[in-house]
């Protein structure tokens, strides 16, 4: 049995490999599906708040609550990814993001938006704690 060549990292390769183009790719998408996520519910603001007979203050403090669990996914995923690894972490995320995202679209009042925006942003948060380092 021939041994396996060693793993190397892009900054120790004098070009990049099929699997590093494939890493860039896919970390490509997952940042644009996040950025799509954040952008779209900015430009939803005004048909949300109408739907949901919020007043402009209700609608600042949720989203302003997302960008925070944004920031609080980073902290907590980056503490995990530093535990259990970038690999794994990285998927959880992905879940956790997909499914705030996916109960967003069936939330029924503010408080329920609220939840669903905040378990996007945790996830969003760690995707890009997780994803980009």
């Amino acid at each position: 049995m021939e041994p396996q060549p060693a793993k190397r990292l892009l900054n120790e390769c004098d070009t990049p490999t099929r699997k590093h183009y494939l890493i860039l790719a896919m970390s490509w998408a997952g940042w644009l599906f996040d950025f799509y996520d954040l952008m779209l519910f900015s430009f939803l603001v005004i048909p949300i708040k109408k739907s949901l007979g919020l007043s402009d203050s209700s609608l600042s403090l949720l989203v302003g609550t997302t960008l925070a669990a944004t920031a609080l996914g980073g902290i907590v995923f980056g503490w995990l990814a530093d535990r259990f690894g970038r690999k794994t972490v990285l998927s959880w995320t992905i879940l956790v993001y997909s499914l705030g995202a996916l109960l967003s679209g069936f939330a029924q009042d503010a408080a329920w938006l609220a939840v669903c925006r905040i378990i996007t942003g945790l996830g969003v948060g760690g995707e890009w704690a997780t994803g980009q380092t």
